[in-house]
């Protein structure tokens, strides 16, 4: 993706609401040991919507994801991939709703986000400016 990596670190995500806790605490904890305290809640915030999608809209229910994290000299990359090609669809939520809002989430915190289409499934990715 273009990116000269400073640190990495991946872990697979189980498909349940203890997994996404799990992918919450290991980006809080791999931030803070990097030394990017300063970028933990919206990096937090960005993982928890893009394995919150990978868990509810995806085939991710029967085998997880994996969740990747990477930092260049001016960003944290959040990288969360699944086994399905279905790409994200934003939506416009009602003011009422109580869904529907994650990737404008994503979208307002990070600098760029997207998705790749790989043959046995899709990475989507975010890049939050440090």
């Amino acid at each position: 993706m273009g990116i000269s990596v400073g640190n990495f670190a991946a872990s697979k995500i189980a498909a349940t609401g203890e997994g996404m806790a799990q992918a919450r605490q290991f980006t809080r904890h791999h931030l803070i040991r990097w030394g990017l305290g300063d970028v933990v809640d919206d990096v937090v915030t960005v993982v928890g919507e893009l394995t919150g999608n990978a868990v509810r809209h995806t085939a991710a229910a029967a085998d997880g994801a994996w969740l990747a994290l990477a930092t260049s000299p001016r960003t944290v990359m959040c990288i969360v991939r699944d086994p399905s090609p279905q790409v994200p669809a934003p939506s416009t939520a009602d003011q009422l709703e109580t869904c529907g809002r994650g990737l404008g989430v994503v979208a307002s915190l990070s600098s760029t986000w997207g998705w790749t289409v790989e043959g046995d499934g899709k990475a989507v990715w975010a890049r939050i400016p440090i």
